[in-house]
């Protein structure tokens, strides 16, 4: 894609103001000839209506035919004082077919033998509005506006005296402009409106388009950043004025939603790249272990003790191999969506004490007071009892791993109106604040002795998130470095078992 352009007509706001300028120009050039054609049409219906009985005042003053004979002296001497005081006006005698039957006009005019009788119908049966437009008997004058009035004859119509009101040419629109100061101030005036018009356009254009050019540098800085390099700390615009502003903030969106997206692909693809790291780790210590170790036991120089020794050995690695392959594949199952919950309702209390009475022995090794609460109530819960016994597992493991001899796991419930939570606290070494964000996250081993470390798996925390995910529940840490975690989680209550049961 092409960086933006910097020309002239590059532009969305030239574009623009350029097809105004056009526009007004053609308006203006319409507006001028429509001007110019009213006022024709309205000169043609004044002069209509002054000298609309012309022609009846001629025809009552003498008797322009007698028993059928045209009256030529009289149609001079009337047409001759009329045309005397408006020059302009030209009087012919029609037959009542229309045919030209006398006129006054000089010999060699050329004149139309015959014209339509209908407009002069329609004037006498004022059966239009004026103008009343008829034709013109010189030939290839067109149509004017015109005066008329039957010429009786032994009470009969013997023929119609026809009196064009404006013999000659209407100016045309360029004629008009160089013969009138009126309509040459008019134009003047017209063209200064029309730029006045046009400057206004061009600088709101560039007002109105100021905020797009903007979102179009963006977009165009946008294309060719680097998103994790550059990253942009604007927010959206919640003022939505118009639709330019909500495209901005559509943009802005938008953009911090890739960023961030940038982000979780970087923030994934590194986890990946541990993952395969520390899985390939934790493989090949196991698998190095084991192989040494068998290697040892087959040597034929050894005594039973060392035997039983390096046995015993090869057998703890081969365990934590176990567990490490189970509970990557109990993950993997996890986030290819494999796992379906078998929900039951079951005593919570009851399955707290048969989970600590499995790792009261461990505890009982490592010197470590591991404490169940006493209490009457079941605490029912519909759940699927064995992810739910996973989670305390992984979480009462996770305690006791990391909490010195002669130390505390104590697990908790506190009852709420429709809920329980469940809590692991121990008095172990605890988490800084830098670890808690990541604590959950497979793999993650906070800042911990080697020795824990080769101890864990680093899944057993992840795994406990993805199952309460599936439950809708959430787990929460507080902790302080040297002075223990305290993981929670609740779980809704079913009220009308426990209840029953109280």
């Amino acid at each position: 894609m092409k960086r933006l352009a910097p020309g002239l007509f590059s532009n969305l706001c030239a574009r623009l103001a350029l097809a105004f300028v056009a526009l007004f120009l053609v308006l203006g050039i319409a507006f001028l000839a429509l001007t110019h054609w009213s006022n024709n049409r309205y000169y043609q219906e004044v002069t209509q209506n002054l000298n609309q009985s012309l022609a009846m005042y001629i025809v009552q003053r003498a008797p322009l035919i007698q028993n059928g004979i045209v009256n030529t002296a009289a149609m001079t001497e009337l047409a001759t004082l009329v045309m005397t005081v408006n020059p302009i006006v030209e009087v012919y005698l029609l037959d009542p077919g229309g045919k030209v039957l006398t006129h006054t006009l000089p010999a060699d005019t050329q004149i139309r033998a015959e014209i339509s009788t209908q407009p002069l119908q329609n004037w006498l049966n004022k059966s239009q509005p004026f103008p009343i437009m008829g034709d013109n008997p010189r030939a290839g004058q067109g149509e004017r506006v015109f005066s008329v009035w039957p010429v009786m004859d032994n009470e009969h119509v013997a023929g119609y005296l026809y009196v064009i009101l404006g013999g000659q040419n209407m100016q045309s629109l360029s004629e008009s402009l160089r013969g009138s100061y009126i309509l040459k101030q008019s134009l003047a005036g017209l063209a200064v409106i029309l730029l006045f018009a046009i400057i206004s356009a061009v600088l709101i254009f560039a007002v109105l388009t100021s905020p797009l050019r903007q979102l179009a540098q963006q977009m165009d800085n946008f294309q060719h950043q680097e998103l994790h390099l550059r990253e942009t700390t604007s927010e959206p615009n919640t003022n939505i004025r118009d639709e330019i502003a909500y495209l901005s903030s559509a943009f802005t969106a938008m953009r911090n939603r890739i960023q961030e997206q940038m982000r979780k692909l970087e923030d994934t693809d590194r986890l990946r790249r541990e993952l395969i790291s520390n899985v390939s780790h934790d493989l090949r210590t196991p698998l190095s272990s084991m192989q040494g170790y068998l290697e040892m036991l087959m040597r034929p120089a050894i005594t039973a003790e060392e035997r039983h020794a390096y046995m015993d050995i090869a057998f703890k690695h081969c365990r934590r191999l176990t567990q490490l392959v189970k509970e990557l594949f109990e993950l993997s199952k996890f986030d290819a969506g494999r796992i379906t919950l078998e929900l039951e309702n079951f005593s919570l209390a009851e399955l707290l004490q048969d989970v600590v009475q499995k790792y009261s022995l461990t505890a009982q090794q490592k010197n470590i007071a591991l404490c169940a609460p006493h209490t009457n109530e079941l605490y029912v819960v519909n759940a699927d009892i064995a992810l739910i016994e996973r989670v305390l597992e992984n979480l009462i493991d996770n305690a006791l791993r990391y909490t010195p001899e002669n130390g505390r796991v104590e697990i908790t419930l506190s009852k709420t109106a429709s809920s329980v939570e469940i809590g692991v606290l121990d008095n172990g070494i605890g988490l800084s604040d830098e670890d808690i964000p990541y604590i959950f996250e497979r793999y993650y081993r906070a800042q911990k002795p080697a020795e824990l470390h080769q101890q864990s798996t680093g899944l057993g925390l992840a795994i406990v998130k993805k199952i309460l995910e599936l439950h809708g529940s959430v787990i929460v840490v507080e902790s302080k470095q040297y002075q223990g975690a305290w993981f929670k989680f609740p779980l809704p209550l079913q009220q009308s078992l426990n209840k029953a049961v109280a």
